[in-house]
């Protein structure tokens, strides 16, 4: 995995034989169930991602989450020490938010419920933690960066069930609303709660980088601006009903889309905070089709700064590229921009289903008039011209 990051180009050029190397090694103990094996199981999965072996990678996290629950984590057995039990609750948590984003990626069953197990501890506190250390020896302050987004992914598996019931017309407009208000109201909750010291400002971000959690931290508040972009996005339907909510909805999402385009420039331009993982890549596509809209239907005095942003995003989506040959760039988000928006199964497989082809076996969405179309498309793609 980190060859990829290398900064010599020979060991960036290994990269495919040690992932089947990688892959090799595990299939040699994969009917031993053990926490060692599930680590690899996740690993080996996300490598077959980052190859855009979509099928592999489900196969991979499955026997991940089946493993998990045939070891009863995250139970602990009288024997572990502090760290062992600390390794199996993350461990556990790892594998919910996993199940929540691999089953919508891959438009499968999700695995696990929404337990009450203790969330992680505070990172810091985990690496002071001392090998055979009594459990009962163990002070918590509270939950760390790691706890605070198994809040979020809670909160992303419902609203990837609004998404699936609003494009099979579930539910009437009120009730879309009425949930969709419900689950604003536990994104205002989290933060509310969110420490003071864990709270976006650029004192923290800087604080969080100098203690080593500056990657985590960022990737805490992409993910709460993503998720909350991706709880709005159905409101740009010009083809649902006027509601009361919907103008509220639209600004709150062209917010957490720019929010989110604005902290991902940030953390680029600020040492030990890139996100550089490749479900960044689907993210910033999703905040990028959000600034889209703005560009195509806001108002003048918004598109100048929509434009900056789709072009920062785009430079961010060229790193990746070189990490990982799977990010096809801004093609979805061009082809979003093609559309009026409607929430059918297309626009739910391209917000949610990240790890599958687009492919044409879904309705194509309306498209614009063609004159209008033509000019919104060149305006959009002169932003990504020197």
């Amino acid at each position: 995995m980190f060859g990829r990051f290398s900064d010599e180009e020979a060991v960036r050029q290994m990269a495919g034989i040690l992932f089947l190397k990688a892959k090799y090694l595990l299939k040699m103990t994969i009917d031993v169930p053990c926490l060692d094996n599930i680590h690899a199981s996740i690993l080996v999965a996300n490598l077959c991602g980052a190859e855009a072996q979509s099928e592999t990678e489900g196969i991979f996290f499955g026997i991940a989450f089946r493993m998990a629950h045939i070891l009863h984590l995250p139970e602990s057995n009288t024997t572990d020490d502090s760290i062992t039990q600390e390794i199996k609750i993350r461990t556990w948590w790892s594998l919910y938010m996993i199940d929540q984003w691999s089953s919508a990626g891959l438009d499968l069953p999700r695995q696990f419920n929404d337990d009450q197990h203790r969330l992680p501890m505070t990172e810091i506190e985990f690496w002071s933690l001392k090998p055979g250390q009594r459990v009962t020896s163990v002070s918590r302050s509270g939950p760390g960066l790691w706890g605070h987004m198994v809040v979020l992914a809670r909160i992303f598996g419902h609203i990837q069930n609004l998404h699936q019931k609003l494009a099979n017309r579930l539910l009437e407009e009120a009730q879309a609303e009425m949930i969709t208000q419900d689950l604003a109201q536990r994104f205002e909750q989290f933060v509310h709660e969110l420490p003071q010291s864990l709270q976006f400002t650029p004192d923290n971000l800087r604080q969080q980088a100098e203690m080593g959690l500056g990657r985590a931290f960022v990737a805490l508040h992409l993910g709460y601006h993503h998720y909350a972009t991706l709880l709005y996005f159905p409101y740009f339907d010009q083809t649902s009903a006027e509601t009361v909510n919907r103008a509220i909805f639209v600004a709150r999402c062209k917010y957490h889309a720019t929010s989110f385009s604005d902290l991902l420039r940030v953390s680029q331009e600020t040492p030990d905070c890139e996100a550089v993982y490749l479900i960044v890549a689907h993210m910033t596509v999703v905040s990028s089709s959000a600034l889209l809209h703005t560009l195509l239907f806001g108002n003048q005095s918004e598109i100048l700064e929509a434009k900056e942003r789709l072009f920062s995003n785009f430079q961010t989506l060229l790193q990746l590229k070189q990490y990982w040959p799977g990010v096809d760039l801004m093609k979805a988000c061009m082809r979003s921009m093609d559309t009026t928006y409607t929430v059918d199964r297309w626009i739910v497989k391209f917000l949610l289903q990240h790890a599958l082809p687009m492919g044409d076996d879904i309705e194509q969405p309306v498209t614009l008039d063609l004159e209008e179309r033509g000019k919104f498309v060149s305006d959009a793609l002169s932003i990504l011209r020197p």
